[in-house]
Protein backbone atom coordinates (compact mmCIF):
# COMPACT_ATOMS: atom_id res chain seq x y z
CA UNK A 1 0.00 0.00 0.00
CA UNK A 2 1.04 3.59 -0.81
CA UNK A 3 0.71 5.25 2.67
CA UNK A 4 1.30 9.24 3.39
CA UNK A 5 2.54 9.74 7.41
CA UNK A 6 1.10 13.51 7.76
CA UNK A 7 3.25 15.90 9.60
CA UNK A 8 3.34 19.11 8.60
CA UNK A 9 6.22 21.76 6.69
CA UNK A 10 7.41 23.09 9.91
CA UNK A 11 7.25 21.02 12.65
CA UNK A 12 7.03 23.25 16.05
CA UNK A 13 9.26 20.24 17.70
CA UNK A 14 10.76 16.91 17.21
CA UNK A 15 8.45 13.98 16.21
CA UNK A 16 9.98 10.77 17.55
CA UNK A 17 7.16 8.63 16.15
CA UNK A 18 7.73 9.01 12.58
CA UNK A 19 10.92 7.14 12.10
CA UNK A 20 10.15 3.97 14.44
CA UNK A 21 6.60 3.73 12.34
CA UNK A 22 7.66 4.59 8.61
CA UNK A 23 10.25 1.80 9.14
CA UNK A 24 7.28 -0.04 10.67
CA UNK A 25 5.27 0.27 7.40
CA UNK A 26 8.36 0.02 4.80
CA UNK A 27 9.41 -3.35 6.57
CA UNK A 28 5.76 -4.79 6.37
CA UNK A 29 6.63 -4.12 2.68
CA UNK A 30 4.40 -0.28 2.72
CA UNK A 31 5.64 2.47 0.29
CA UNK A 32 5.02 5.01 3.54
CA UNK A 33 5.83 8.48 2.79
CA UNK A 34 6.22 11.63 4.72
CA UNK A 35 4.19 15.18 3.60
CA UNK A 36 2.83 17.66 5.21
CA UNK A 37 -0.75 18.42 5.13
CA UNK A 38 -0.25 22.55 4.24
CA UNK A 39 2.51 20.78 1.69
CA UNK A 40 0.16 22.17 -1.56
CA UNK A 41 2.39 19.88 -4.26
CA UNK A 42 1.15 16.75 -2.81
CA UNK A 43 -1.38 14.43 -4.47
CA UNK A 44 -2.97 12.90 -1.61
CA UNK A 45 -5.00 10.94 -3.73
CA UNK A 46 -2.29 9.00 -5.06
CA UNK A 47 -2.11 7.23 -1.46
CA UNK A 48 -4.01 4.41 -0.29
CA UNK A 49 -4.05 5.61 3.34
CA UNK A 50 -3.51 8.67 5.40
CA UNK A 51 -2.26 8.09 8.74
CA UNK A 52 -2.87 12.04 10.51
CA UNK A 53 0.20 11.89 12.67
CA UNK A 54 2.31 15.38 13.45
CA UNK A 55 -0.15 17.85 12.14
CA UNK A 56 1.08 19.69 15.20
CA UNK A 57 0.25 23.43 13.96
CA UNK A 58 -3.77 22.58 12.93
CA UNK A 59 -4.84 25.07 15.92
CA UNK A 60 -3.07 27.89 14.52
CA UNK A 61 -4.57 27.02 10.93
CA UNK A 62 -7.76 25.59 11.79
CA UNK A 63 -10.36 26.83 9.01
CA UNK A 64 -6.98 25.61 6.31
CA UNK A 65 -6.69 22.52 8.31
CA UNK A 66 -10.00 21.26 8.34
CA UNK A 67 -11.02 21.76 4.85
CA UNK A 68 -7.80 19.59 3.86
CA UNK A 69 -9.55 16.99 5.72
CA UNK A 70 -12.73 17.28 4.19
CA UNK A 71 -10.97 17.31 0.89
CA UNK A 72 -9.22 14.32 1.53
CA UNK A 73 -11.54 12.36 2.82
CA UNK A 74 -13.17 12.60 -0.64
CA UNK A 75 -9.97 11.21 -2.16
CA UNK A 76 -9.03 8.26 0.10
CA UNK A 77 -9.20 6.93 3.22
CA UNK A 78 -8.25 8.64 6.61
CA UNK A 79 -6.88 6.72 9.30
CA UNK A 80 -8.51 7.78 12.23
CA UNK A 81 -11.73 8.39 10.12
CA UNK A 82 -13.04 12.13 9.50
CA UNK A 83 -15.94 12.08 12.08
CA UNK A 84 -13.74 10.87 14.89
CA UNK A 85 -11.26 13.63 13.92
CA UNK A 86 -13.33 16.32 13.60
CA UNK A 87 -14.87 15.23 17.46
CA UNK A 88 -11.58 14.86 19.01
CA UNK A 89 -10.73 18.34 17.31
CA UNK A 90 -12.25 20.93 20.44
CA UNK A 91 -12.04 19.83 23.47
CA UNK A 92 -15.35 20.22 24.45
CA UNK A 93 -15.91 16.74 23.87
CA UNK A 94 -14.72 16.92 27.47
CA UNK A 95 -18.65 17.89 28.24
CA UNK A 96 -19.65 14.29 27.02
CA UNK A 97 -17.43 12.46 28.74
CA UNK A 98 -18.53 14.08 31.61
CA UNK A 99 -22.18 13.63 31.24
CA UNK A 100 -21.43 10.00 30.67
CA UNK A 101 -19.86 10.05 33.99
CA UNK A 102 -16.28 10.42 33.28
CA UNK A 103 -14.00 12.21 35.87
CA UNK A 104 -12.70 15.27 34.10
CA UNK A 105 -10.52 17.75 35.62
CA UNK A 106 -12.93 20.57 36.75
CA UNK A 107 -13.09 22.96 33.63
CA UNK A 108 -15.06 26.28 32.16
CA UNK A 109 -15.26 26.52 29.07
CA UNK A 110 -15.96 30.18 27.13
CA UNK A 111 -16.77 31.51 23.85
CA UNK A 112 -14.57 33.97 21.64
CA UNK A 113 -15.38 37.10 22.46
CA UNK A 114 -16.58 36.10 26.04
CA UNK A 115 -16.11 38.66 28.47
CA UNK A 116 -15.14 36.92 32.43
CA UNK A 117 -13.48 37.96 35.46
CA UNK A 118 -11.03 34.99 35.70
CA UNK A 119 -10.98 35.95 40.09
CA UNK A 120 -14.73 35.80 40.00
CA UNK A 121 -14.67 32.19 38.48
CA UNK A 122 -12.25 30.80 40.39
CA UNK A 123 -13.56 32.35 43.83
CA UNK A 124 -16.49 30.97 42.65
CA UNK A 125 -15.28 27.44 42.61
CA UNK A 126 -12.19 27.69 45.01
CA UNK A 127 -9.53 27.70 42.74
CA UNK A 128 -6.49 29.18 43.76
CA UNK A 129 -4.43 28.08 40.95
CA UNK A 130 -5.58 27.85 37.46
CA UNK A 131 -4.21 26.33 33.94
CA UNK A 132 -5.95 28.54 30.89
CA UNK A 133 -5.83 27.24 27.48
CA UNK A 134 -7.59 27.04 24.01
CA UNK A 135 -10.14 25.01 23.55
CA UNK A 136 -8.69 24.18 19.81
CA UNK A 137 -4.96 23.35 20.52
CA UNK A 138 -1.78 21.01 20.09
CA UNK A 139 1.50 20.31 22.40
CA UNK A 140 1.14 23.64 24.75
CA UNK A 141 0.00 26.27 22.34
CA UNK A 142 -1.36 29.08 24.07
CA UNK A 143 -1.08 27.37 27.08
CA UNK A 144 -0.19 29.05 30.79
CA UNK A 145 -0.36 28.36 34.53
CA UNK A 146 -1.20 30.94 36.81
CA UNK A 147 -0.88 30.87 41.14
CA UNK A 148 -3.85 34.14 41.99
CA UNK A 149 -2.45 33.24 45.76
CA UNK A 150 1.24 34.62 44.38
CA UNK A 151 -0.40 37.69 43.22
CA UNK A 152 -1.13 36.54 39.30
CA UNK A 153 -4.42 37.42 39.19
CA UNK A 154 -3.81 40.74 36.82
CA UNK A 155 -1.33 38.22 34.69
CA UNK A 156 -3.96 35.86 34.43
CA UNK A 157 -6.77 38.01 33.34
CA UNK A 158 -4.75 39.80 30.44
CA UNK A 159 -3.77 36.30 29.05
CA UNK A 160 -7.68 35.14 29.34
CA UNK A 161 -8.55 38.43 27.46
CA UNK A 162 -5.91 38.11 24.74
CA UNK A 163 -6.70 35.07 23.99
CA UNK A 164 -10.68 34.93 24.37
CA UNK A 165 -10.87 37.59 21.94
CA UNK A 166 -9.37 35.37 19.37
CA UNK A 167 -10.74 32.30 20.16
CA UNK A 168 -12.35 29.12 22.25
CA UNK A 169 -10.93 29.21 25.77
CA UNK A 170 -11.08 27.03 28.66
CA UNK A 171 -9.89 27.58 32.33
CA UNK A 172 -9.69 24.48 34.51
CA UNK A 173 -8.04 23.68 37.94
CA UNK A 174 -4.16 23.39 38.73
CA UNK A 175 -3.98 19.87 39.83
CA UNK A 176 -0.98 20.17 42.04
CA UNK A 177 0.07 16.16 41.60
CA UNK A 178 1.23 16.98 37.98
CA UNK A 179 3.77 18.66 40.00
CA UNK A 180 4.84 15.10 41.61
CA UNK A 181 3.51 11.99 39.92
CA UNK A 182 2.79 13.87 36.73
CA UNK A 183 0.61 12.99 34.19
CA UNK A 184 0.04 9.38 32.68
CA UNK A 185 -0.87 8.65 28.81
CA UNK A 186 -2.32 5.80 28.10
CA UNK A 187 -1.82 4.25 24.57
CA UNK A 188 -4.56 2.26 23.14
CA UNK A 189 -3.97 0.83 19.65
CA UNK A 190 -6.35 -1.64 17.89
CA UNK A 191 -8.14 -1.97 20.88
CA UNK A 192 -5.38 -2.80 23.05
CA UNK A 193 -3.48 -0.69 25.85
CA UNK A 194 -0.07 -1.08 24.84
CA UNK A 195 2.47 1.20 26.97
CA UNK A 196 1.89 3.97 29.17
CA UNK A 197 4.66 6.63 29.25
CA UNK A 198 4.65 9.57 32.64
CA UNK A 199 4.49 12.54 31.33
CA UNK A 200 5.70 16.09 33.45
CA UNK A 201 3.86 19.78 32.73
CA UNK A 202 5.10 21.89 30.27
CA UNK A 203 3.46 25.41 29.18
CA UNK A 204 4.62 27.98 26.40
CA UNK A 205 7.98 27.25 25.48
CA UNK A 206 8.89 24.44 27.31
CA UNK A 207 10.09 21.11 26.41
CA UNK A 208 8.47 17.58 27.27
CA UNK A 209 9.79 15.06 29.60
CA UNK A 210 8.26 11.95 29.46
CA UNK A 211 9.03 8.55 30.57
CA UNK A 212 8.25 4.87 30.39
CA UNK A 213 6.04 3.64 32.95
CA UNK A 214 7.27 -0.16 33.79
CA UNK A 215 3.68 -1.29 35.38
CA UNK A 216 -0.06 -0.22 34.40
CA UNK A 217 -2.73 -0.56 37.18
CA UNK A 218 -6.25 -2.12 37.31
CA UNK A 219 -7.47 1.94 37.49
CA UNK A 220 -5.80 2.68 34.65
CA UNK A 221 -6.61 0.07 32.67
CA UNK A 222 -10.19 0.54 33.54
CA UNK A 223 -10.35 4.04 33.28
CA UNK A 224 -8.66 3.97 29.90
CA UNK A 225 -11.38 1.17 28.72
CA UNK A 226 -14.21 3.86 30.11
CA UNK A 227 -13.05 6.61 28.38
CA UNK A 228 -13.03 4.58 24.82
CA UNK A 229 -16.24 3.04 25.47
CA UNK A 230 -18.06 6.46 26.08
CA UNK A 231 -16.26 8.20 23.37
CA UNK A 232 -17.90 5.79 21.17
CA UNK A 233 -15.61 6.92 18.18
CA UNK A 234 -14.32 4.69 15.61
CA UNK A 235 -9.90 4.56 15.84
CA UNK A 236 -7.27 2.66 15.15
CA UNK A 237 -5.00 4.49 17.85
CA UNK A 238 -6.12 6.49 21.09
CA UNK A 239 -4.18 8.01 23.74
CA UNK A 240 -5.88 8.31 26.86
CA UNK A 241 -3.99 11.31 29.41
CA UNK A 242 -5.31 10.81 33.18
CA UNK A 243 -3.71 12.70 36.56
CA UNK A 244 -4.72 11.50 39.76
CA UNK A 245 -6.76 14.28 42.34
CA UNK A 246 -5.44 15.14 45.62
CA UNK A 247 -6.92 11.62 47.05
CA UNK A 248 -5.36 10.06 44.48
CA UNK A 249 -8.89 8.98 41.78
CA UNK A 250 -8.23 9.36 38.80
CA UNK A 251 -9.36 12.18 36.09
CA UNK A 252 -8.90 12.37 32.68
CA UNK A 253 -7.24 15.64 31.08
CA UNK A 254 -7.41 14.53 27.41
CA UNK A 255 -8.72 11.62 25.25
CA UNK A 256 -6.54 12.50 22.33
CA UNK A 257 -7.47 10.97 18.75
CA UNK A 258 -6.18 13.28 16.33
CA UNK A 259 -2.62 14.01 16.40
CA UNK A 260 -1.37 11.85 19.49
CA UNK A 261 2.04 11.56 20.38
CA UNK A 262 1.96 7.67 20.89
CA UNK A 263 5.79 7.48 21.85
CA UNK A 264 7.05 4.69 19.76
CA UNK A 265 10.80 4.68 20.68
CA UNK A 266 9.41 3.35 23.95
CA UNK A 267 7.39 0.17 23.17
CA UNK A 268 8.42 -1.33 19.93
CA UNK A 269 5.98 -3.52 19.85
CA UNK A 270 3.43 -0.38 19.60
CA UNK A 271 4.28 -0.18 15.80
CA UNK A 272 3.94 -3.50 14.70
CA UNK A 273 0.46 -3.94 16.57
CA UNK A 274 0.18 -0.11 14.85
CA UNK A 275 1.10 -1.42 11.25
CA UNK A 276 -1.21 -4.67 11.54
CA UNK A 277 -3.96 -2.37 12.62
CA UNK A 278 -3.61 0.03 9.32
CA UNK A 279 -3.34 -3.43 7.67
CA UNK A 280 -6.54 -5.25 9.15
CA UNK A 281 -8.83 -1.59 8.27
CA UNK A 282 -7.48 -1.35 5.00
CA UNK A 283 -8.32 -4.82 4.13
CA UNK A 284 -11.72 -4.14 5.02
CA UNK A 285 -11.90 -0.85 2.84
CA UNK A 286 -10.34 -2.30 -0.20
CA UNK A 287 -12.36 -5.66 0.38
Amino acid sequence: MKIAYVSCKNLPEPDIDEIPLVEGLRSAGHDATVAGWDDESVDWSRFDAILIRATWDYAQHLDAFCAWITRVNEQTTLINPIETLEWNLHKGYLTEMQDAGIPIIPTAFFDQGASASVIELCESRGWARIVIKPTVSAGSFGTRAFDLCKGEVGAAQAFFDEMVAQREMMVQRYIPSVDTVGETALIVIGGELTHAIEKRPRFDDQDEQVFLRESISDEMREIATKVIDAANKDHLYARVDVIPDEDGSLMLSELEMLEPSLFFPYCERAVEVFVRGVEKRMSTVQS
